[in-house]
């Protein structure tokens, strides 16, 4: 049987998540180098999950992920194995995608 104070913490968790706004909410745009180049298109949504989009011809590529404070949770990658290494505090870092690597950076629209 769970507590009433259990009950209330679970109610203020919830209330806080739903408060919650990220503070690198918005649509970012830039471009990644190295063994490949490319666009890139970044939309932090507010409660921190983020979509990526990687511009190919005529193909993009894009995954879902999300910030753990300002930095890419790295579990998630694009069907094709694109990936973004860093954080949105500098707004750059590295990609791989399999053996290729490089570095990336955005500018808030």
């Amino acid at each position: 049987m769970q507590s009433c104070e259990h009950i209330l913490d679970q109610a203020e968790e919830k209330r806080a998540q739903e408060n919650f706004t990220s503070e690198f909410m918005g649509n970012y745009s830039g471009s990644y180098t190295g063994d490949m180049s490319g666009q890139l298109t970044v939309n932090v949504r507010k409660d921190a999950s983020v979509q990526v989009i990687r511009g190919t011809a005529g193909n993009p590529d894009s995954y879902d992920t999300h910030l753990i404070m300002s930095s890419f949770n790295t579990t998630a990658k694009s069907p094709q194995g694109f990936i973004l290494i860093g954080n949105m505090q500098t707004k750059k870092g590295t990609w791989e995608m399999g053996n290729l690597k490089g570095t990336w950076s955005l500018t808030k629209n």
